[in-house]
């Protein structure tokens, strides 16, 4: 029997169902769901439907992100006279070890085999003679008080600050250290050159992708004029400094006045921080291979204000995005943005809302998956679980203030590194 092929009329429908609408919506990146809003009216308030949001947001803390590929947690936490390590890992930072901080031998100073004067905090009676060796002594644990520049890493390399020790001129040093394999190198940084007195802040590091190049800018101040009437007059302004061509250059751009570099994060070869004026507080980011700045407004909501003794600010990295954590200390509440675009404010999205926590003292950070680390009334640090609303407490206390970076181990030495950046501070 012959069967001939048949042909049939399929009426095929242009609509789309709203579950599976909703089910693509749900993963878009933030940036491309506000610009769908205008293909739909119903789309562009999707951000006021909390149904929708709640499942955005656990869709949000679900992705994978290559940031925390192989990387660990530090805690940098001040106790009542110094500064303590510790090493956070595991899937959700279960496994906590005190790490050491590096020996830092120090130039003082020295007569007739006495130290004769003292030297960041530490009275001359209190070394003992034997610490004296080719004019330099280990520093007791207990005064060790360093910062740790930026949340960056150099092949695993932490650039350490010792404000409180300076070497037999005044100078500042900086130390290289890769605390994986236990090696550190000394930096000191020369307060001079051949212009004027001039003072280097706000150190930071990074590294330009596209000439594969790490770079550290500072901003750097020339001492005040004094005019006849008292007055006094700053100049500022940015340098940078290339590893590759291994010398300092000005930074032309449209450069912000920025006293401090609050709560640094760095993602993506550009490093992020908050900067805060007498009436205002914006987001400042630099870009490490176009060596520009960017500016963006945080966002405001109804009943901000600049009361930071009642609303607590926090800068971090949730998931991969730039977040910008609101506490409302008196509600015991803290808001989530994140940013989706940088230098448009309107591309702030509040993405979770937590609370009221009546354990809550004031968030601290953010780790994987949506933890976030906080502080709580008794001083206890804890992970919240934005995901589950979930608290667990990690075991330490906070009661001087800490902090929190990602760090990738390396193997690597620091060499090549240590030469070029010990170089970069001798020039004239």
């Amino acid at each position: 029997m012959d069967i001939s092929p048949t042909t049939s009329n399929v009426k095929v429908s242009n609509h789309i169902p709203d579950d599976l609408v909703n089910s693509i919506l749900h993963k878009l990146p933030i940036k491309s769901l506000k610009r769908f809003g205008c293909v739909r009216k119903s789309w562009s308030l999707l951000f006021m439907d909390p149904d929708f949001m709640t499942v955005y947001s656990n869709c949000f803390l679900s992705k994978n992100h290559s940031f925390y590929d192989d990387t660990s947690l530090l805690l940098h936490l001040k106790t009542r006279d110094k500064y303590d390590l510790y090493s956070l890992s595991g899937e959700r930072f279960e496994n906590i070890v005190k790490l050491d901080w590096p020996k830092v031998p120090l130039q003082v100073p020295v007569r007739r085999g006495r130290i004769i004067h003292r030297i960041g905090g530490i009275p001359k009676e209190n070394v003992p003679p034997s610490q004296v060796s080719d004019f330099s002594f280990e520093i007791p644990s207990s005064k060790k008080s360093c910062e740790i520049l930026g949340p960056i890493g150099i092949n695993g390399t932490l650039c350490l600050e010792y404000p409180e020790i300076p070497d037999i001129r005044g100078n500042t040093k900086l130390i290289l250290w890769n605390p994986t394999i236990e090696e550190s190198k000394v930096i000191y940084l020369h307060n001079s050159n051949h212009l004027s007195i001039r003072w280097g802040r706000n150190y930071q590091v990074g590294y330009d992708r596209a000439k594969n190049d790490y770079k550290m800018i500072r901003r750097t101040l020339y001492p005040p004029k004094v005019h006849p009437y008292s007055s006094l007059q700053v100049n500022f302004f940015w340098e940078i400094y290339s590893l590759n061509s291994n010398s300092w250059r000005k930074i032309n751009d449209n450069v912000p006045h920025s006293d401090r570099c609050l709560e640094v994060v760095y993602m993506d070869g550009v490093s992020h921080w908050l900067n805060t004026s007498r009436t205002e507080t914006y987001l400042v980011s630099f870009d490490f291979s176009k060596e520009s700045f960017i500016t963006t407004p945080i966002p405001s909501y109804e009943g901000d204000c600049f009361d930071f003794y009642s609303i607590g600010r926090l800068l971090t990295i949730l998931n991969g995005s730039i977040a910008f954590i609101v506490n409302y200390k008196e509600r015991a509440t803290f808001h989530i943005s994140i940013l989706s675009e940088l230098g448009v404010k309107e591309s702030w999205t509040r993405l979770f809302a937590v609370g009221p926590l009546p354990c809550l003292e004031y968030p601290i950070g953010a780790g994987k998956k949506g933890n976030i680390l906080i502080r709580k009334k008794d001083n206890n640090l804890a992970w919240f679980d934005l995901s589950t609303g979930m608290i667990d407490e990690i075991g330490i206390r906070d009661e001087f203030g800490c902090k929190i970076l990602f760090h990738k181990e390396s193997f690597l030495p620091i060499g090549g590194i240590y030469n070029n950046f010990s170089s970069c501070f001798h020039g004239p």
